[in-house]
């Protein structure tokens, strides 16, 4: 008997759930966005002499639409993503931290550009894009590698395992194509002792000056 119908079928709750899973995200990623907002806002309001309500409500207003955008184009890029899984034979939790970071990337992408051009006009697009795109990347690269240290760390305290513990660093995968990428220990050795010798050089020079 084939397994195909039953890897279908299972695919088709995974995506099921995942759609029930990705209204909840969005819905609380829009209101803690909202929140914060009006938190920055009447902390702002307060530091500056300024109406508390009008900022709280005003500043709210934006961070809750910036979270409803962002989190709405993430999760429906993820649910395209998983759903494409099977087709490929692989299954969701070998393409997560990909697939977050890859979504996280594109909403921000998306939502930058959008509100940029709503907010500050055409021109504004290709920066906005940039720069949410930069920094929702990296914030979802830092979180994914925070959450599998934190899961090794439960793993290893419930089997009171004599692992080697890694640094939290260690979790972070930085993707190839980033401008940003870790330093080994010997090119971090070999940059402090360029600048050591940098720095014996300018001594040098100082000290023959003050000779002279």
């Amino acid at each position: 008997m084939s397994s195909q119908p039953y890897s279908s079928l299972s695919s088709f709750f995974t995506l099921n759930s995942h759609k029930k899973e990705s209204l909840k995200t969005t819905a609380k990623g829009t209101g803690i966005a909202a929140v914060t907002g009006a938190t920055v806002g009447a902390t702002m309001a307060v530091l500056t002499n300024k109406p508390v309500r009008l900022f709280s409500v005003t500043t709210g207003l934006n961070f809750g639409i910036f979270g409803a955008t962002f989190f709405t184009v993430r999760e429906t890029f993820l649910t395209y993503q998983l759903s494409k899984n099977p087709l490929y034979g692989l299954r969701e939790y070998e393409t997560r931290d990909f697939d977050h970071a890859v979504s996280s990337s594109m909403a921000g992408i998306t939502t930058g550009g959008l509100l940029s051009a709503v907010y500050r006009g055409p021109r504004a697009v290709l920066s906005g894009a940039i720069l949410f795109g930069v920094l929702c990347t990296g914030v979802q690269v830092i979180y994914s590698g925070a959450n599998r240290w934190r899961q090794d760390k439960i793993m290893q305290q419930e089997t009171m395992s004599d692992i080697h513990a890694k640094s939290l660093w260690e979790y972070i995968h930085i993707p190839s194509w980033s401008p940003v990428r870790k330093l080994s220990n010997e090119e971090y050795a070999e940059i402090l002792e360029s600048k050591l010798k940098s720095l014996e050089e300018e001594v040098l020079l100082i000290e023959k000056e003050l000779n002279a």
